[in-house]
């Protein structure tokens, strides 16, 4: 107990210490208990913290049109050497690089690094070599700056600004981060011409502030004459202190979904002497937008580049399905990907020249080879789960990173593939394209929303069959059958290996067994499923009395994921998924059962996890039976607490044993005995 109330005094001296320390949010101003901090106390885990981020936009008219002008300065202090990476910094910006185009241009960039040494604060400059810029995509270049002389102990500091032509489209402020923030303040004047609707989002407090302003504007003449027009603007005020990290938590698809932010929408613009011009829009616009972009629109009209490649299959009495398959592997040993996702296909002819291409690359291709084959294909439009859903309410065509191919197998139904698939089949897809929110792309404008999460089967179904020998070991045999996103993990990890002893070496060393045979089936082929053949020998834990062991052999989980006892964040899993176990085990002749674990059935909620586990002992063999569903994916951070005893509970189970005993040689006749659910 006193060393328990020591520690709460420790740790409230350092709190009231740091809090009597002096920060300053001045830029250019860095003091000596900045420089001299080492960790920070809300945080002691953190790498890194910002001291302060102020941010300041605003309305100009320049040049005859308004644009909006950004201008950032951030302050922060490195604690560990891992916290160097804040020293690298990237501005990414709209620029499609051609004429006439609405663009974004980044400015007044410095940077500083500040040290203490030897009692003085050490000031060092970024010089301008250390600054690049680069491409991204078809809309987006970069701005990239490494500040030197960065190491823990040191406060960078650097500002920079952005003068946006898209006077339309105002930068939604993201506040918290992925280090925590001390302070930060956002100011924000807005001309009474622009109307609109503002929001927070997030889990953490902002304090927000209204006051009406003046401004003024030059404005030229068509005579050339200027004038100064003066209006009134909202100046919005946000500001937050000692905002806790943005952590990455497992089972989390983009952390920045939950981020606190402000977002802004414009609803419409009225400038004096002017109807209202509503700038309201929706996704069925978007797409309007998008059939006449020539690498977007424009590419659903290609030609099939390899129409006599295509003939040459014999596809009359296939099914449409492995006439889809049979197009798809047809491409892909004419284009491989290249590992990178896009929208746009702005390098169609180069892919083909070429042989490898992104995965929009492909698609139009494959849209294109469908149609010619009588089969109807169209986009689905999205943001990959690592870069955040698609907005319901505030549509930009800036969200859309990536598309798949949607194709009807039928009137009725739809299926799905997409470019970067190597190792699955129809409707397996990568996690990072089975988004829950992805956009129907339709040519006339009216598109509709899909899930993407359950659109096939993933599985895994163990049969084990083998025998307990005296010695204590179980020889046996296990036919796996792996469906779905299994069955491509399963492929992608052989093809990773060196070779095929080096891959079941690996997994004798995983599991703790020894392979007596092993062969796969269906491995090479373009299919939904994959089967696995092992014989093995995996030893128990063995005495002159007892023997030990775990009636799965091969457990399912044995570790609970879910190791911190609060969750900030949803919980986000892959893909609804089965894992189902049947093992059937000879008792060695003068053993008998001496414990047993109990049969139980879990449920998680109503339709969305569970767990059964049913053993029991008939004719001097043991059966497990053992299913694992988890039907629901995403789960609130209140439901944490419960999903978290639930997985406990079932790695519990995992790892429960049978304990067998030498018979007395009276009682040694054949046993029945059932652990009843």
């Amino acid at each position: 107990m006193k060393k328990t109330m020591l520690m709460l005094l420790l740790f409230t001296i350092s709190v009231i210490a740091a809090s009597a320390q002096e920060f300053s949010t001045r830029y250019g101003k860095v003091t000596k208990d900045e420089l001299t901090m080492t960790s920070y106390p809300k945080d002691t885990t953190a790498t890194a913290v910002t001291l302060y981020k102020n941010v300041e936009a605003r309305y100009a008219y320049i040049y005859g049109k308004f644009v909006i002008e950004y201008y950032y300065e951030t302050k922060i202090k490195v604690l560990k050497a891992e916290g160097k990476e804040y020293a690298d910094v990237n501005i990414p910006f709209y620029n499609t690089g051609k004429s006439g185009d609405a663009k974004e241009t980044v400015s007044r960039i410095e940077a500083y690094a500040y040290n203490l040494e030897d009692g003085k604060i050490n000031k060092t400059k970024m010089e301008k070599s250390y600054i690049f810029e680069e491409q991204l995509n078809t809309n987006l270049k970069q701005i990239k700056f490494s500040i030197p002389s960065v190491k823990a102990g040191t406060v960078i500091e650097y500002k920079y600004n952005i003068t946006s032509e898209l006077y339309w489209q105002f930068a939604d402020m993201i506040i918290q981060q992925n280090i925590p923030v001390k302070y930060a303040k956002y100011e924000v004047l807005i001309p009474e011409y622009f109307n609109y609707n503002i929001e927070t989002r997030g889990g953490e407090s902002l304090k927000m502030e209204e006051v009406t302003s003046n401004q003024n504007f030059t404005v030229m003449g068509d005579d050339h004459l200027t004038s100064s027009v003066n209006c009134s603007s909202r100046q919005l005020t946000f500001t937050a202190n000692d905002l806790s990290a943005l952590k990455d938590e497992p089972n989390v698809w983009c952390a920045e979904d939950f981020c606190t932010k402000v977002t802004f929408e414009l609803k419409g613009i009225q400038f004096p002497n002017s109807i209202y011009q509503s700038y309201t829009t929706d996704w069925n616009k978007i797409e309007e937008l998008l059939k006449n972009e020539n690498d977007f629109g424009g590419l659903l009209k290609l030609k099939n580049p390899f129409k006599e490649e295509m003939s040459a299959l014999n596809m009359k009495d296939l099914s449409t399905q492995d006439k889809i398959r049979s197009i798809y592997q047809l491409l892909k040993k004419k284009i491989s990907w290249n590992e990178n996702y896009h929208f746009y296909g702005n390098n169609i002819k180069k892919a083909i020249k070429e042989g490898s291409g992104s995965n929009a690359d492909i698609n139009f291709i494959l849209i294109s080879m469908l149609k010619d084959a009588g089969i109807n294909a169209f986009p689905i439009m999205m943001s990959t789960r690592d870069q955040g859903r698609l907005p319901l309410t505030y549509p930009s065509i800036n969200k859309l990173n990536t598309f798949i191919v949607g194709i009807n197998d039928t009137d009725s139904t739809v299926v799905f593939l997409d470019g970067s698939v190597k190792n699955g089949d129809i409707n397996i897809l990568p996690p990072k394209l089975m988004v829950d929110r992805a956009r129907i792309y339709n040519v006339n404008g009216k598109g509709d929303w899909i899930d993407l999460t359950n659109i096939g089967r993933n599985s895994i179904n163990t049969l084990i069959k083998g025998s307990i020998t005296p010695e204590g070991k179980v020889e046996g045999e296990r036919v796996t059958y792996y469906f779905g996103e299994y069955a491509e993990l399963i492929r992608t990890s052989f093809k990773a290996a060196k070779d095929s002893t080096t891959y079941i070496e690996k997994k004798e060393t995983e599991d703790g067994f020894d392979a007596k045979g092993f062969s796969f089936k269906n491995l090479n082929n373009f299919s939904s499923s994959v089967q696995e053949n092992l014989a093995f020998n995996k030893e128990a834990i063995f005495n002159d009395e007892h023997i030990y062991l775990n009636p799965m052999i091969f457990p399912h989980l044995t570790k609970n994921q879910f190791t911190s006892e609060t969750r900030k964040l949803p919980i986000e899993f892959s893909y609804p998924q089965t894992f189902k176990l049947t093992c059937v085990l000879d008792i060695p002749q003068g053993y008998q059962v001496e414990e047993l674990p109990k049969s139980v059935k879990i449920n998680l909620d109503k339709d969305g996890c569970s767990c059964t586990y049913n053993i029991k002992v008939i004719d001097n063999k043991i059966q497990l039976l053992y299913i694992f569903s988890l039907k629901r994916i995403l789960y609130s951070k209140e439901e944490y607490a419960s999903l978290r005893n639930f997985w406990g509970t079932i790695v519990d189970k995992n790892n429960e044993q049978i304990v067998l005993k030498k018979a007395d040689p009276q009682n040694a006749a054949n046993q029945t005995q059932t652990s009843q659910l």
